[in-house]
């Protein structure tokens, strides 16, 4: 009799050990794969959102962001700001409508007078992240995507690295690349084209891609990227 308590004890704590051991395995897998949050137009500050400000960098960064999506437009004279728009975002920010860009000069006096943030000039951005060398910055440039991308390049320190741009046209792809980039988005949502022709022109880029903001139609590849390309570090949400 003690000799079968002793077996039925033997094997419970058997049992234990190997759901144990199993449980440390998948939790370890798991965070291989654990997903980086990305702070949205530098994340909120204050109660507020889409800042694109030093403000909302300096607080997300403290809070564990490493990844920060930030907005740019053009100003008239062709400097690079973190805007939105000049009409919406503009609006919201400022607290009044503009009917044409403004020069670089006069975004950074209106920041100064009439903005509750200091809202992010390429100048500001560059120094930021030299003082901040584990930040990330994902690009949202709705206007001359390619030039702004070009200037971001030449500016930033270890942009290679250090900036994921987004793309929002697969003909574009190439051109980013040629930059010098490392890794790139292809925001699906602007995209006018089927699942199978997404697949496609995934299989014709030259190296990994990473594909985000999904149209309703197109979270049906999902499975079909990841077995595709898994091995190619493909990230689709």
């Amino acid at each position: 009799m003690k000799r079968l308590i002793f077996i039925f004890a033997f094997l419970v704590v058997s049992a234990g050990v190997l759901i144990f051991l199993k449980f440390i395995k998948l939790n370890n897998n798991f965070h291989q794969f654990e997903i980086q949050r990305i702070a949205h137009a530098g994340g909120g500050v204050n109660d507020e959102t889409y800042t694109n400000s030093l403000e909302a960098l300096n607080l997300n960064i403290k809070q564990g962001f490493l990844f920060f999506e930030l907005d740019f437009s053009f100003t008239s004279d062709n400097h690079l700001v973190c805007l939105h728009d000049w009409k919406h975002d503009f609006l919201r920010s400022f607290g009044f409508e503009t009917k044409n860009k403004l020069t670089l000069a006069e975004f950074e006096k209106l920041v100064r007078d009439k903005c509750q943030f200091q809202k992010l000039t390429l100048k500001t951005l560059v120094e930021w992240m030299k003082n901040n060398p584990s930040a990330t910055i994902i690009t949202d440039v709705k206007e001359d995507n390619v030039k702004a991308l070009s200037i971001l390049m030449q500016k930033i320190p270890d942009a290679q690295n250090r900036i994921i741009p987004q793309i929002y046209f697969p003909e574009n792809f190439e051109k980013v690349k040629s930059m010098g980039f490392k890794k790139i988005i292809w925001t699906l949502y602007r995209y006018k084209g089927d699942n199978s022709d997404v697949l496609k022109r995934v299989d014709k880029f030259s190296q990994p891609l990473q594909s985000q903001c999904l149209k309703k139609e197109h979270k049906l590849l999902y499975r079909n990227f990841l077995e595709r390309k898994k091995s190619s570090r493909t990230f689709i949400r």
